[in-house]
């Protein structure tokens, strides 16, 4: 039984071993992925700045925009 054993074990470690050999060789010999090229990037839109609260509210936009955001959320658990 002690023989099986042993056989069994240095069977998995030269698989191991092997298939790990083999995976590098792959993937040492995988082509490169392609390199980062700035001039293929389309250039950016340019958008307006983003309002203050004191425009906002200067606005009299104050009214809808947190009466909309305000919600009641009823939080309840499934526990018996």
């Amino acid at each position: 039984m002690k023989i099986l054993k042993k056989i069994i074990r240095v069977w998995f470690t030269l698989a191991s071993l092997a298939s790990f050999l083999v995976g590098w060789v792959v993937l040492a010999h995988a082509p490169k992925p392609n390199q980062f090229d700035p001039s293929s990037i389309p250039s950016i839109p340019k958008l307006d700045p983003i309002p203050s609260l004191d425009q906002v509210i200067l606005s009299g936009q104050s009214e809808s925009f947190f009466s909309t955001n305000q919600r009641s959320v009823v939080l309840r658990s499934g526990g018996s």
